[in-house]
């Protein structure tokens, strides 16, 4: 595995802007500065060797600098996932509910709006996205999962007024899982356009008959 260079970034990655909670209040700019060199590194650790794998020590060493100042800000490696999750989960929200602002759009439309969106912050979180939303449970609560199957409900909701929530609930589910092999296939997905056009088929025919939309 290429080994990342400390405080390396990836052409196009998003640096993480601080609107995080953590041990320590980092009010000076350079301890700013600490908590997003740390959130970052953090990131590419993730992305590239998996959380199980990832370990307080390797982000600190990819970050270039000791684990004790890791640990006056992130007293564990949750605490960093934590706090990138957070952050990625608003950043989707934000775009899919500009995507989905106009819900009785054709589907074919949504379905192309909400896939640009998985594209762009899938390069712009250098990877991290993808492993967010697909990662397996690891003690987390999985926000950025659940910020879109909360989105694809209301979007159910108001495309057919009156409908009942927990089959809403399963096509939301249903339609994650389909979402899912922009990820799983190839971990360049999202951007590929083969794997966008094949994922959208299954979107469109799934969502067409989920919906009565036939």
């Amino acid at each position: 595995m290429k080994k990342i260079a400390p405080d390396s970034k990836r052409p196009g990655e998003r640096e993480v802007p601080l609107a995080f909670s953590t041990r320590k209040t980092p009010r000076q700019a350079r301890s700013r500065q600490m908590v997003e060199r740390l959130l970052n590194a953090a990131a590419r650790v993730f992305t590239t060797e998996g959380f199980e794998q990832a370990t307080t020590n390797r982000i600190a060493e990819t970050a270039g600098v000791s684990v004790g100042s890791l640990y006056q800000f992130f007293p564990n490696k949750m605490a960093l996932f934590s706090e990138l999750q957070r952050f990625w989960t608003a950043r989707l929200g934000e775009e899919l509910d500009v995507a989905l602002a106009h819900p009785h759009r054709p589907l074919s439309e949504l379905i192309d709006e909400v896939l640009g969106v998985h594209a762009r912050l899938q390069r712009e979180s250098g990877g991290l996205l993808g492993f967010l939303l697909t990662a397996a449970q690891i003690g987390a609560p999985t926000t950025v999962r659940r910020a879109v199957q909360e989105r694809l409900e209301q979007m159910a909701q108001l495309r057919r007024p009156g409908s009942d929530p927990v089959r809403n609930r399963l096509m939301a589910q249903m339609t994650l899982h389909l979402a899912d092999a922009l990820y799983t296939i190839d971990p360049g997905g999202a951007s590929d356009p083969h794997i966008r056009a094949q994922v959208r088929l299954a979107l469109l025919g799934y969502l067409r008959l989920a919906l009565d939309e036939r």
